[in-house]
């Protein structure tokens, strides 16, 4: 039988946020790749500028997320990355 990892619950905790906010762009955007793709034409001039695995690994808490990918999905998920970075600091600090 294969052994669980357990993750950090404060990262799972903020791919959890993320996940929600990509979510709450609406139904078009609730599939990670297909948000991937539209904003990689509506945003990112069609360059790729983040893979699914890679979204998925932060949306499961198993990778926290970089300064610079933060800021790409911030503006894929049309908000500040200011605001972005205090709502994950919030999370993270949070959570013993």
């Amino acid at each position: 039988m294969a052994e669980r990892k357990n993750y950090d619950q404060r990262l799972v905790d903020i791919g959890i946020l993320l996940s929600n906010k990509r979510k709450a762009l609406g139904p078009l955007y609730g599939n990670r790749e297909k948000f991937i793709e539209l904003r990689k034409e509506e945003l990112f001039n069609s360059e790729d500028w983040i893979s699914n695995r890679h979204l998925t690994n932060i949306e499961l808490g198993k990778n926290m997320i970089s300064i610079e990918k933060m800021i790409l999905l911030a503006a894929a998920l049309e908000t500040d990355p200011v605001e972005l970075f205090k709502e994950i600091y919030e999370v993270y600090i949070n959570k013993n």
